[in-house]
């Protein structure tokens, strides 16, 4: 079975403690500081949340974007990108910097959809065709196992040492015009369930 995001355009911006992408991101009052990209020290850009159900967590995505390509973002230990954990309640909408590329101003939700196809590309493809939508329509899996673009690049844990397990693979979006940058590849976000939480890491591939 495959655990699909499906895109649902326009979500209410009360309801923080959602998969949602773009906008600004949500999280407890004094609880988020605004990550800095390690290589050009520009605040990054908020890519989206991810609604972790096990641990009822948020999974905060960024990206550096003030200089596309020379900051290594496609990395998951370089520095280009940041994954932040926060506890899914008591909740707000998080202000941006105001200098540097640093938020989407298109924002749209996730719904979820059970597919009995195991292979997630074969999923993807079949619900687009069922449906008469465009696969871009698609936002990615949730869990599962990753369909690598390229190789198998599963980071491993930088508290246990483990290999980390995939949390959901990311499309760029249903907008070309405001799709996350991975090259027209794939987003992969990773969490481990050892004793220290709050740890994430974010990989792309093209």
């Amino acid at each position: 079975m495959t655990t699909l995001m499906i895109n649902q355009p326009e979500p209410s911006e009360q309801a923080t403690d959602q998969t949602m992408f773009g906008g600004r991101p949500s999280a407890p009052a004094g609880q988020l500081d605004w990550p800095l990209c390690a290589t050009c020290g520009g605040a990054m850009e908020f890519e989206g949340q991810l609604r972790n159900t096990t641990d009822s967590s948020l999974l905060l995505v960024f990206m550096c974007q003030n200089d596309p390509g020379c900051c290594d973002e496609w990395d998951a230990n370089e520095g280009g990108n940041k994954v932040l954990v926060v506890p899914a309640s008591d909740l707000e909408l998080v202000s941006p910097p105001e200098k540097g590329e640093t938020v989407r101003a298109t924002r749209y939700g996730a719904k979820l959809l059970n597919s009995p196809e195991p292979n997630y590309d074969n999923a993807r493809q079949q619900w687009a065709d069922e449906s008469g939508e465009s696969p871009r329509h698609v936002l990615g899996q949730m869990r599962g196992e990753p369909s690598w673009v390229q190789s198998d690049e599963t980071p491993d844990c930088d508290a246990c040492g483990k290999p980390m397990q995939l949390l959901a693979q990311l499309e760029e979006g249903p907008d070309h015009r405001t799709a996350m940058n991975f090259g027209s590849g794939c987003g992969y976000v990773f969490r481990c369930d050892c004793t220290q939480p709050g740890l994430g890491k974010l990989l792309w591939q093209c």
